[in-house]
């Protein structure tokens, strides 16, 4: 039994390799700059009025996804230099050479200092007449209030704003406001096909229940899992299983624990569960000791 449950942590380590090197390349950089900073867009929106989708339209371009040296070294996402700034400064190149730039402690200072730019100065002041949704129209008038020597930086907002659907922001659209609760459709092996219920919240925890069938077993699983990092989840499920080719009829029936490691890939149209692990049969109706899963998870809106 030792060298069962030692050849399943073997596995399982595996498969937590396999899911943090999927998490590291599975989305791309804007992915994931809009992830982490669309909330902060949405607060300056409700505070200041300037819509989310051109303030994070704007920070992936001028910031370069954050990668950028005034972003990583200065936390400056969004290209403001000093004019008249009593703060701390950084110098890089742009339209001339060692310009002076604004730089803050926290990327938060950064948003904060863009909402004030934009309303207090003049110049931005007819933006404001616009609607919140109108975004072209705001990406124009910042051309044109020169906010950008670029003759198509219009053009590139208005890009990256339909590309990445930047515009469900302007609705105030966040995270906190997501559906949480979802009918599941799950494949995968050893259960070749499941149905379920979903309740996710983003970032801590899951909870689910499903009945799941293949060409040997049915069952049914009740389970939950916690945020670890990123996209990743840990998760353990009590799982009924019957086998239907058991040669004692009167001892069809066993359960199993399921330890697994969930990564979520979330987008604008589709939300995925992928899911691997080891089912541990605890009964022996079913004449194997660990038994290999892995599974995709569509939730369905």
């Amino acid at each position: 039994m030792i060298n069962v449950y030692f050849s399943g942590m073997k596995y399982f380590f595996f498969l937590l390799s396999l899911l943090l090197g999927f998490s590291v390349f599975s989305q791309s950089k804007t992915d994931l700059y809009i992830e982490r900073y669309a909330d902060l867009a949405v607060s300056e929106m409700n505070e200041f009025g300037v819509p989310a989708s051109i303030t994070l339209a704007q920070g992936i371009l001028e910031s370069g996804n954050g990668e950028s040296y005034l972003a990583t070294e200065g936390k400056n996402h969004f290209g403001i230099k000093c004019h008249g700034w009593e703060g701390a400064e950084i110098f890089a190149d742009d339209d001339a050479e060692n310009e002076c730039f604004r730089k803050y402690k926290k990327v938060k200072q950064s948003y904060r200092d863009h909402s004030l730019f934009l309303s207090k100065r003049g110049r931005y002041s007819s933006l404001f007449d616009l609607e919140l949704t109108d975004y072209k129209g705001w990406a124009k008038g910042l051309k044109k209030a020169g906010y950008a020597t670029s003759p198509t930086y219009a053009e590139k907002l208005i890009s990256l704003i339909e590309r990445y659907d930047l515009d469900q922001f302007d609705k105030g659209i966040s995270k906190q406001k997501q559906q949480e609760l979802f009918v599941t459709h799950t494949y995968g092996f050893p259960f070749a096909y499941g149905v379920g219920l979903n309740y996710m919240k983003t970032e801590e925890y899951f909870v689910y229940a499903e009945l799941n069938s293949s060409f040997v077993f049915s069952g049914a699983s009740v389970g939950g899992g916690m945020h670890l990092f990123d996209k990743l989840y840990g998760s353990v499920s009590a799982n009924g299983i019957y086998d239907m080719f058991a040669k004692d009829e009167t001892q069809r029936l066993d359960f199993a624990i399921s330890p697994q490691l969930n990564y979520l890939l979330d987008t604008k149209k589709k939300k995925i569960l992928i899911n691997a692990g080891v089912l541990f049969p605890l009964m022996g109706v079913i004449k194997k000791d660990v038994i290999p899963t892995f599974s995709l998870t569509y939730f369905l809106n």
